[in-house]
């Protein structure tokens, strides 16, 4: 395998290193999703594996999800409904052997795990998280028009229930370490570096094998469509979501329906309907339209796809802001979390300080969430010059204005 490498430690515990090679993220790739049912069926059948530890070789992260370009084209070609449902449920498919394999296999999160990413630790039946404030965990497929397709729709509404999966999945929010594990998400959150251990921990400790949603005594978070409870998720969500997307976004329906019907069956249907959903999402001009504008032409132009030829980049180190209001302030802010030197200019040294103490409250909250260590913080803040001193802008490298 090119993407998956496994080594075997005296234990019987197998440690797959999910390793994308030459590329910065693990992304899951066509290649990638044929490698998975491979090294699960030897997880299944290798009698020397008692278990198995999921983690990444990137320093960057865990998995951010699909490739979206990749997902597309297979999934999209010619157009052919079966075709595509097969596409579809490729990755479903392996993840639901993976978690019926009849051996514990955790996952020892190193870094972000979006969308797909997410998916596949959510087939693991641990999860162990590091402590880390630059890891996300999410499903974000919403903000490209789209919806978990990957068994999300499933698993996280039988962990969590339908109301905090549905609110999660339609924002496309992402939760920290600490936070997915208040609400449920990941089992355990250890110190950044240790995540294998704690996952072997686990394992060696008697890991259970069995999903929750797999025992014939599990219920349901918070009931679903015919419990008393749970029916309100549905009438006020559906109510909800009317208002937000005016009945124009498909993903935001569909997503509900595949809830709505995947709760009331088993897990082997409930994953073929939540690919029924997916695929027909994915082939409405919306969703086509926002992964091409979103994430496709996005992402040539993050790599200068129209910059002209024979142009050097510039590498702005000072610029001046012109005006200190709500937008000055936020250009200010941006640019310091960049490493840029700011001139904060306005007409009295009142508003000028005043944007300044926008820019410093933003830096609070990262420093609160311990995304910034204190000399950080201080570094950044001192970087901003609020002024009303015009000679201050000489040897900027740029002028800009924010005036609102």
């Amino acid at each position: 395998m090119e993407n998956f490498k496994i080594d075997v430690d005296a234990d019987g515990i197998a440690l797959i290193v999910f390793d994308v090679p030459g590329r910065s993220m693990n992304t899951l790739t066509s290649g990638v999703m044929a490698e998975i049912p491979q090294w699960v069926e030897r997880v299944k059948t290798d009698d020397a594996i008692k278990g198995a530890v999921l983690t990444s070789g990137k320093t960057s992260g865990f998995c951010a999800g699909a490739d979206l370009g990749d997902m597309a084209a297979g999934m999209l070609g010619g157009a052919d409904l079966q075709a595509a449902y097969d596409a579809g449920w490729r990755l479903n498919g392996a993840l639901r052997a993976l978690e019926t394999c009849g051996k514990p296999v955790a996952a020892a999160i190193n870094g972000l795990a979006l969308g797909g990413g997410l998916e596949l630790t959510l087939a693991c039946h641990y999860r162990v998280a590091g402590d880390d404030p630059k890891i996300q965990l999410g499903l974000p497929e919403i903000k490209v028009g789209l919806f978990p397709g990957g068994g999300g729709t499933q698993r996280l509404t039988r962990l969590i229930g339908v109301q905090a999966a549905m609110m999660a999945m339609t924002e496309g929010k992402s939760f920290r370490p600490n936070d997915a594990k208040g609400a449920g998400i990941v089992h355990e959150v250890v110190p950044a570096g240790t995540e294998v251990e704690a996952a072997k921990a686990w394992i060696k400790g008697g890991g259970k094998a069995v999903q929750p949603w797999d025992e014939k005594s599990f219920k349901l978070p918070g009931g679903g469509p015919y419990h008393p409870a749970g029916i309100q998720n549905f009438l006020v969500g559906n109510a909800m979501l009317r208002k937000q997307s005016y009945g124009n976004y498909p993903a935001v329906l569909n997503l509900m329906k595949a809830v709505y019907e995947g709760v009331q069956v088993p897990m082997d249907a409930a994953l073929r309907i939540e690919t029924r959903y997916f695929i027909k999402t994915l082939m409405t001009p919306q969703a086509q339209g926002m992964i091409r504008s979103l994430f496709l032409s996005k992402q040539e132009l993050d790599k200068g796809a129209v910059r002209p030829a024979g142009v050097p980049k510039s590498d702005a180190k000072k610029v001046a802001v012109l005006g200190a209001g709500m937008m000055g302030a936020g250009i200010a802010y941006v640019q310091a979390m960049a490493g840029i030197e700011t001139i904060l200019i306005d007409r009295d040294q009142e508003a000028a300080d005043k944007g300044k103490t926008h820019v410093e409250e933003l830096l609070k909250k990262r420093l609160s969430r311990g995304q910034l260590t204190q000399e950080k913080f201080d570094a950044l803040l001192a970087s901003v010059t609020a002024t009303t001193d015009y000679d201050l802008i000489m040897g900027s490298d740029l002028l800009m204005v924010g005036f609102f």
